[in-house]
């Protein structure tokens, strides 16, 4: 990577560290470009360099708030033995991130884009993302034999709809609360595939 390249990637993500600050703020819809210009301190060339809309820059922005969130899951496992637990630990971290602040702006944002389907499309790629996590953790737990073995694709549909079904509740409940849903429904889908 050239010095002007390094420079330019390290102004892009300061112009997204400094936007995000005030999406968690003041929620997508009342962030202006201009505010992230003054914020961050890089001109509108600069930041239209950079990102060519408003969108774009929340998007990146949430592609680096679930690599976060990804890098954290793999510290987390590292120390835990079984399948189960990961598992359980995976619920409550899913549910931990209800207390993400970027949270609230990332909902406003996706219920405004109605037409750009090259928008759309990048939103459900950010959304799969935990993927992966949810097929490994089940095919590893089959493989070790603490689960059935089922379908892999089903099931980890099963578990991915499983922890996304359960998000409504962060509308009626506090975050402890919601962790312990995740938990009884990890009580609940391990009674379905543990093998006895």
């Amino acid at each position: 990577m050239t010095k002007s390249t390094d420079h330019g990637e390290q102004t892009k993500r300061n112009i997204a560290a400094k936007a995000k600050e005030l999406f968690e703020l003041k929620g997508y819809a009342a962030t202006t470009m201009d505010e992230i210009r003054q914020l961050s301190g890089s001109s509108k060339g600069s930041i239209y360099h950079h990102f060519k809309n408003k969108e774009v820059l929340f998007l990146y922005i949430l592609e680096l708030s679930m690599l976060e969130w990804i890098g954290k899951w793999r510290e987390m496992e590292k120390p835990l033995g079984t399948a189960q637990e990961k598992l359980y630990r995976l619920a409550e971290h899913y549910a931990e991130d209800f207390r993400n602040p970027l949270l609230r702006a990332a909902e406003e944002f996706s219920g405004s884009e109605n037409g750009d389907h090259e928008i759309r499309n990048k939103l459900l790629e950010l959304t799969r993302m935990h993927y992966p996590i949810f097929q490994q953790l089940l095919e590893e737990g089959m493989q070790s034999g603490e689960f059935r073995p089922l379908p892999l694709e089903d099931l980890t549909f099963i578990l991915f709809g499983l922890f996304g079904g359960l998000s409504v509740s962060y509308y009626n409940y506090d975050t402890d609360r919601i962790i312990g849903l995740y938990r009884n429904a990890i009580d609940v889908l391990l009674q379905g595939i543990e093998k006895h």
